[in-house]
């Protein structure tokens, strides 16, 4: 946090921490705005999956980069932080407190700093990528390991998209602007709360909330966004999109479809929970076993102390 008076608003946190909730009513109640650091929100067709904000929800409070998307358009960081940019200057210019919330921690640096993205790669290099990883990932994970071992010593190499992604830019030679990328001030005075529960807890509430999808339609949403003729590979990589496709091939049974999704969820959180110790200078807030409504009251009297420059 810096010095001068806060002029943005962060929320962030494992999935099923409740800083969705919280941020909601947060903005309620400052008149703020919620620019969503999401890419599957981005996304219509997934609102069960990815939780979107309900109508109703939305009929509340303004909320930004939520459903902009079809499932045959792509997205990128690099694109959503132009996007998320002028979306929070102009939220400023309206006079309003601009609210990033999300369980994305590159969505959320790329709102909030100015992250200087490496290049795209060329047509030529994605295809050479892409059929490498097909055919022989572990050949793959090779090629990358001599290219660039400090990528092939960050990254996910059973991640097939991580993968293709560290070996386009090991070819193009911009896997040093990757590490880069986390060295970005913030653009904008901003406050930065980490919302965190128990471990124990945040595993219970993950297991509520895919029975609750599983209940609201789930698997019908996503054998829907599987059969949309087009669709691009990026919606897809949600939680549950490959579940529900192996259960309709008869590869997964439906009875386990559950625990898996929960399983993957809960890999899901405690990964978010790295990328909060990538922020030092976030202020954690711990829910314990409350109610988000229950910490709107010190959260919104501190923002108004750090937006006037009265905190230390």
């Amino acid at each position: 946090m810096t010095a001068a008076p806060a002029r943005v608003l962060a929320i962030f946190g494992p999935t099923a921490a409740g800083k969705s909730a919280l941020a909601h009513q947060v903005a309620r109640t400052l008149d703020g705005e919620i620019v969503v650091a999401d890419p599957f929100q981005r996304y219509r067709g997934l609102e069960i999956a990815a939780d979107s904000p309900s109508a109703r929800e939305r009929r509340e409070v303004p909320y930004h980069c939520v459903g902009d998307l079809d499932l045959t358009e792509p997205t990128s960081a690099a694109g959503y932080a132009e996007l998320a940019h002028s979306v929070i200057d102009a939220i400023l210019e309206r006079g309003r407190v601009p609210i990033v919330t999300g369980g994305t921690g590159l969505y959320l640096r790329a709102a909030l700093t100015e992250m200087g993205f490496p290049p795209q790669a060329t047509p030529r290099v994605r295809e050479w990528a892409a059929e490498l990883v097909s055919c022989d990932p572990a050949a793959a994970g090779r090629i990358l390991e001599r290219l660039d071992p400090g990528a092939a010593r960050r990254v996910d190499t059973a991640n097939p998209r991580r993968l293709e992604r560290a070996l386009q830019l090991a070819v193009m030679g911009a896997g040093e602007q990757q590490t880069r990328l986390w060295d970005g001030s913030m653009r904008l005075p901003t406050w930065l709360v980490a919302v965190t529960r128990p471990r124990p807890l945040l595993d219970e509430r993950i297991l509520l909330r895919v029975h609750r999808e599983l209940s609201d339609g789930l698997v019908a949403e996503l054998e829907r966004a599987l059969d949309t003729p087009g669709v691009r590979r990026e919606p897809l990589q949600i939680i549950g999109a490959r579940e529900v496709d192996e259960v309709r091939r008869g590869d997964l049974a439906p009875e386990e479809l559950p625990e898996r999704l929960a399983a993957r969820t809960r890999q899901l959180s405690r990964r978010q929970l790295q990328w909060l110790r990538r922020w030092p200078d976030a202020e954690e807030l711990d829910l314990g076993h409350g109610d988000p409504e229950d910490a709107v009251g010190w959260l919104v009297e501190r923002w108004r102390s750090l937006a006037v420059g009265t905190l230390p």
